[in-house]
């Protein structure tokens, strides 16, 4: 995927934020920046979707726990785009967007654990735990990454495979979804969608940490 970004794309999005998240989320911005939202604004509104995402899985209500979770996915972008629009962008508004991010993950894999409880029992709080741990991992490293390098991970350049897998949030949160809508008939697939999550998620960051370390190195 070697196509021009558009202005308010970014280096660091994933392939389903490109093809997915950024198409959506480009005709939500425009007209919330015209009627003066605040990235602030967009950032809390996402956290609310996130939040309601996460208590539909806990209460079991799968799908609507997943087709929330892609739309905080979505919404995730407006509020940069929001920024960029109105050229407020700012370095609080994206660590506060970072955070976001994260919590909202990292509580929605939480949520689905306990829904998950009363069929798989630990089971399902250890599949999710190793998700979550994963999913921290791949972030600190793309973090210390961006410090060190002065640039944003690119994922997309250097793990063409995982980035349609496990390495950016928005892949993660796709496939949670899809998995929520199928978990309706068959729970045990979001069980067994943690399990694999979770695999590839230790196997990407172990593949990230052998990359890095010519090119890091070399700097």
């Amino acid at each position: 995927m070697n196509r021009p970004l558009h202005p308010l794309e970014k280096p660091s999005d994933g392939p389903v934020s490109l093809l997915l998240n950024r198409p959506i989320s480009r005709r939500i911005s425009a007209p919330l920046a015209q009627l003066g939202v605040s990235p602030s604004a967009a950032t809390l509104l996402m956290l609310v979707i996130g939040a309601g995402a996460a208590s539909a899985f806990a209460l079991q209500i799968w799908w609507l726990g997943g087709l929330l979770l892609q739309l905080s996915s979505v919404l995730g972008g407006v509020d940069g785009e929001i920024a960029r629009h109105t050229q407020t962008e700012s370095l609080y508004g994206d660590f506060l967007d970072t955070v976001s991010d994260r919590l909202i993950e990292y509580g929605s894999l939480l949520a689905i654990a306990y829904g998950l409880a009363d069929a798989w029992d630990n089971w399902a709080w250890a599949a999710a735990l190793l998700a979550v741990g994963g999913t921290f991992l791949l972030a600190a490293s793309s973090e210390k990454y961006r410090s060190t390098m002065q640039s944003n991970y690119p994922k997309r350049q250097l793990e063409p495979i995982f980035a349609y897998l496990t390495s950016g949030r928005d892949a993660r949160i796709f496939y949670l979804m899809l998995a929520g809508i199928a978990a309706t008939w068959q729970v045990d697939v979001m069980f067994w969608t943690l399990i694999a999550l979770s695999s590839l998620l230790h196997a990407n960051f172990l593949w990230r940490v052998i990359l890095l370390r010519n090119r890091m190195d070399g700097t």
